[in-house]
């Protein structure tokens, strides 16, 4: 049977060239309504996950870890005709359960995470409109109480609106999930779901320092 680490790795958007990107830390100042230049953001993140797992019900994880996005160079100079493609290199998340301890979420390296900021065509005209941004994630949440490594097969639409400066930083984000997205075994990846996400909110946070980085990594 193939595993999914063997299977080919999937793109769900365009790949950015991370050649000669800058990594962006603690003290990169953000200009609002301007375009920056191609980087990778090292940011904070915390997220709130609802899970219905069988024989358990709802269990409801808050998450606190970081991201880091890679950004191309903006396909304009202007702000409102600016498209900046992302790809999610890098995730590490972690929260605790009373009845399935620790959970640590990465990124499912079968896939490319990718995403986009863009002004929406109705607001084209407008002075300073708000652009908004969408990321397609497949993540590998960890369960070393269960001996269990769960993952999606369809992706997590993690979207934010009204964003006035990149990298969104600070700004609130919502996981867009038709009533529930089933999470897979990723020992027996073919079989049945065994729980599923319902719900998913989540905010970014600011630049990180390079030691708080690996301070998490650790």
């Amino acid at each position: 049977m193939t595993t999914v680490a063997e299977r080919p790795k999937l793109a769900w958007g365009p790949r950015v060239d991370l050649s000669g990107l800058p990594d962006l830390f603690e003290g990169t100042d953000i200009e609002p309504y301007t375009p920056p230049q191609a980087g990778i953001d090292n940011l904070g993140i915390t997220s709130t996950d609802t899970f219905m797992v069988p024989g358990k019900g709802e269990v409801q994880v808050d998450f606190t870890g970081f991201v880091r996005v890679a950004r191309s160079r903006p396909s304009a100079a202007g702000w409102n005709e600016s498209v900046v493609y992302t790809n999610l290199i890098e995730m590490y998340m972690r929260g605790t359960t009373a009845g399935m301890g620790p959970i640590v979420v990465t990124l499912n390296p079968a896939y490319l995470s990718t995403g986009c900021l863009w002004t929406p065509p109705e607001d084209m005209g407008c002075n300073h409109p708000a652009k908004a941004c969408r990321m397609a994630v497949n993540a590998l949440f960890e369960l070393p109480q269960l001996g269990m490594t769960l993952f999606n097969k369809e992706p997590i639409l993690l979207t934010i609106n009204d964003v006035r400066a990149i990298p969104p930083a600070g700004n609130p984000g919502l996981g867009r999930i038709y009533e529930k997205l089933p999470l897979y075994n990723r020992a027996n990846p073919d079989g049945e779901p065994v729980a599923d996400i319902t719900a998913l909110k989540f905010a970014m946070g600011t630049y990180l320092s390079e030691e708080r980085i690996q301070q998490m990594r650790g």
